[in-house]
């Protein structure tokens, strides 16, 4: 096998709950609220449910064939060339990830923090991080989002208790007065987003230990992670308001600005842009080693780590030109990067799921 790592059911749910909060933490309170406007919350609930069964149908998926990864599935399921056609789209959605990823990263620095350094030397250090997490392999990425993920959850709650005090029970109304349409496009977000992108960890599961409880631990991952999702889009509508959340691209970053208990403890916003990063680099790096993965596999070579370095400069050349500034992303991309993330993390999956099914009912017919 390519990755000669092993995976347990606890770290593949951890990875799993990693790329469901990923770059979410910081932008999904704003790109929801452009939907749902104060009933975002609700959306934000609904897709609870509803993104654990999308997971559910990633893992009915993988299920049926235990030791392939999406590449040989979609071969197996297609044939070779229309397999390797549908694996070519993933690869490039998996690049692409990657690589808007990074861009955020450095457009959220250069904005916020690190205001005079350029974007391409802050573009460049993430590529370098991410990639030799690649080379380390993903037993070891996994294992370290392991010894992280708790930093996660506990700023997710420590943000929302300390901003308690500041709630205004008020900004959620009136209920229910957005139109339907809006409504059902902000559930569509709420399950698209955090749980649709988590499509890369079929490259991963044929590298994990397969042990009874993991679907129901992957599906777990995936709720608690939507959960601390929902929380944070609550907290933003009881503080900001709906009109604030919208229009901050960084909601969390503003409202861990807000934190004051005493004159004593505030100023956390490094906190919340040091978990930020840490979620978004394993986002980062799944999507990196999925893609890596994936063009060895799909050319039968014999080892991956001979394409990491290609692909950290392919990573930080589309970083540097997927967009001019983060206005760009946020006007241009985003209303169709939903598009993109229906297709390929709904319609093509269940596509494949029921191709296997009509092929398995005709063999049983026969």
């Amino acid at each position: 096998m390519l990755e000669q790592g092993r995976l347990g059911t606890r770290q593949v749910a951890v990875l799993t709950f990693m790329i469901v909060v990923g770059d979410m933490m910081l932008i999904y309170p704003s790109v929801i609220s452009s939907y749902a406007k104060q009933d975002a919350w609700i959306c934000a609930l609904v897709g609870i449910p509803l993104g654990m069964a999308l997971m559910a149908m990633f893992l009915k998926l993988a299920n049926h064939y235990p030791d392939q990864n999406l590449i040989q599935i979609s071969r197996s399921i297609l044939g070779f060339w229309p397999g390797s056609l549908l694996s070519c789209f993933y690869l490039f959605f998996f690049i692409v990830g990657a690589s808007t990823h990074t861009r955020e990263v450095g457009d959220f620095m250069t904005g916020q923090i690190l205001q005079y350094t350029p974007i391409r030397v802050l573009i460049l250090m993430f590529v370098i991080t991410i990639g030799w997490g690649v080379h380390k392999g993903i037993e070891s990425v996994a294992r370290t989002s392991e010894l992280l993920m708790p930093i996660v959850i506990v700023f997710i709650l420590v943000l929302t208790f300390c901003l308690l005090p500041q709630v205004d029970i008020k900004n959620l109304k009136p209920i229910t007065d957005t139109s339907v349409v809006s409504i059902l496009q902000g559930i569509l977000v709420s399950i698209i987003y955090p749980v649709g992108e988590v499509i890369p960890i079929l490259m991963i599961l044929p590298y994990t230990a397969r042990l009874a409880n993991q679907t129901r631990d992957m599906l777990i991952a995936v709720g608690f992670g939507n959960l601390l999702l929902a929380t944070l889009v609550t907290i933003s509508l009881l503080v900001l308001g709906a009109f604030l959340t919208q229009h901050n691209i960084y909601t969390s970053f503003v409202l861990s600005q807000k934190i004051n208990i005493g004159n004593f403890f505030q100023r956390i916003e490094a906190v919340m842009a040091s978990s930020w990063l840490i979620s978004t680099y394993f986002k980062a790096t799944v999507y990196l080693y999925a893609f890596v993965l994936g063009c060895a596999e799909l050319f039968k070579l014999k080892q991956y780590q001979v394409l990491i370095m290609p692909a950290m400069l392919l990573v930080y050349g589309i970083a540097n030109f997927v967009s001019p500034s983060v206005t760009f992303i946020v006007i241009t991309v985003v209303p169709y990067w939903i598009d993109w993330d229906i297709t390929l993390g709904i319609l093509l999956p269940g596509m494949l799921l029921l191709i296997h099914w009509c092929k398995s009912f005709k063999r049983k017919s026969n």
